[in-house]
């Protein structure tokens, strides 16, 4: 007979690693979807974010910390575009083996920083401690990052539909050269899109760093993670991208009680099962990039 209490508190951790699933993935599936590159420093980038937030939290606090750690990394972001933009229109392998260089070199330029053991990370005091239940008791900085991760997928949501910037992100995605024709210069988009992308990494890197801490190769799991959540909930959809997200936070959570050996096996069984149902994935007829 399970133990209800520690069940729920599974479930619910599986929706708030869902929440970050589908921040990371989304990112991901923006730098993707836009410019056909497949980001591999996508991983180190959710790292860095993770860091820089331990790094400035003692100086600045924890709020202005989590809004300039994205910023660092999608800064960082920017000049990595730079290079990828030669890779523009090209065999698809190119950019990926440039980005999983600057993956390896960002990893390496963590350690070299930080060094090679990881941190224990401290959730801010006012949501320290558990929220009591009833019949279970639950972490309220869990609480926070959920509520947090809603609010950045309605913010993209809002940015993607309802500004004339984002109704040009998915115009390019669409159809570059129509865009390119009507004088719009994409290499400024595709550099907001590739820094906003890599931006949201670094966010959902320094939320996670309470609860999973920070390590150098911290980021490797959750960009193999993302990048299944992007491809079950269709490339090109934000409401793919959260609907696949809590899925497979569902999927790690349940797991994780019944069997934790199993736990990151099952999310590629479950990728497998709905590709071979519906190889565009869940959502992926109403994707912005089809």
């Amino acid at each position: 007979m399970p133990d209800v209490a520690e069940l729920t508190t599974h479930l619910l951790n599986g929706v708030v690693l869902g929440l970050l699933y589908a921040v990371i993935a989304l990112g991901f599936m923006l730098i993707l979807g836009t410019m056909e590159v497949i980001n591999f420093s996508h991983g180190v980038l959710f790292a860095l974010g993770g860091y820089l937030a331990l790094a400035l939290q003692p100086h600045v606090g924890w709020w202005t910390a989590l809004v300039l750690a994205p910023l660092g990394v999608g800064a960082v972001g920017l000049v990595l575009e730079l290079g990828v933009r030669r890779t523009y229109g090209r065999d698809p392998l190119f950019g990926l083996l440039f980005t999983f260089g600057a993956a390896l070199a960002l990893e390496e330029i963590i350690r070299i920083v930080w060094g090679p053991g990881g941190y224990t990370i401290s959730p801010p005091a006012f949501v320290s401690g558990p929220f009591h239940l009833g019949f279970l008791f639950y972490s309220k900085y869990r609480v926070l990052v959920a509520v947090l991760a809603v609010v950045v997928l309605a913010l993209v949501w809002w940015f993607l539909e309802k500004t004339s910037y984002g109704a040009v992100v998915k115009a390019g995605a669409h159809d570059s050269e129509m865009v390119r024709a009507l004088g719009i210069n994409l290499n400024r988009i595709w550099l907001l899109v590739f820094g906003i992308g890599c931006g949201l990494a670094g966010l959902a890197g320094a939320l996670a760093g309470p609860m999973r801490g920070a390590y150098a190769d911290m980021g490797v799991t959750m960009v193999i993670e993302s990048f299944v959540v992007v491809v079950v909930g269709g490339m090109g959809s934000l409401l793919g991208a959260v609907v696949a997200g809590i899925m497979m936070g569902q999927v790690v959570g349940i797991t994780t009680y019944f069997a934790p050996k199993l736990a990151e096996i099952m999310v590629f069984v479950v990728m497998a099962v709905v590709l071979l149902v519906r190889p565009s994935g869940i959502f992926g007829e109403a994707g912005l990039a089809e």
